[in-house]
């Protein structure tokens, strides 16, 4: 599938030839999806364990109770799971156009004209992907405003974990594979090799 004709890149120098692009399928999206996740769990696992070893060593090995610093050190690190992890994204989408999973799946992201993302582009996709930390904290903000009240926890949380799934099950029907963030981000993603 190409994006742009060859004929209107040769008439305007400076520009890259025309590439037949071929979008990523739904299923290696999904895989490097889940190798991303992986990352980011050994993201926040680091930062976790950092602040552990904080409150460890100011216990004492849990002889003493630990210091209100170190406690507060714990909370800065859990803090920074979420800004390192939004900075995952956004470095390896502005650098390459991949993420660590996008590269060992050999898909890129690329603007929806096919020109390389850039440090808008990946703005835009790192936004794009934060609707559905919002949608996740909309659930888990209204499954504890409707705790006493199992139906209503349910639905606080279903709604948003079912629109969130399907923004992401778009892509299995889109014709150019396009998942919400990608749509919102005007990105399309292809397969490198």
């Amino acid at each position: 599938m190409t994006v742009r004709s060859a004929a209107s890149d040769s008439a305007q120098p400076g520009r890259r030839p025309a590439y037949a692009l071929r979008y990523a399928s739904f299923e290696s999206r999904l895989v490097a999806a889940v190798l991303d996740l992986l990352v980011v769990f050994i993201i926040a696992a680091l930062f976790i364990t950092a602040g552990a070893m904080i409150i460890l060593v100011s216990s004492e090995f849990e002889k003493v109770d630990p210091s209100g610093t170190a406690i507060d050190a714990f909370w800065i690190c859990a803090g920074a799971i979420l800004p390192a992890t939004l900075l995952y994204f956004f470095v390896g989408l502005a650098w390459k156009g991949q993420t660590i999973g996008h590269s060992v799946m050999q898909i890129m992201v690329l603007r929806s004209d096919g020109r390389p993302l850039g440090v808008l582009g990946s703005v835009a996709r790192v936004i794009g992907l934060l609707v559905y930390v919002v949608l996740a904290g909309a659930g888990a903000l209204g499954a504890y405003a409707f705790r006493d009240s199992g139906l209503q926890a349910a639905v606080s949380i279903g709604v948003p974990l079912f629109l969130a799934t399907m923004g992401v099950l778009w892509a299995a029907f889109d014709k150019h594979r396009r998942c919400l963030h990608d749509r919102l981000a005007g990105t399309i993603v292809v397969r490198v090799g």
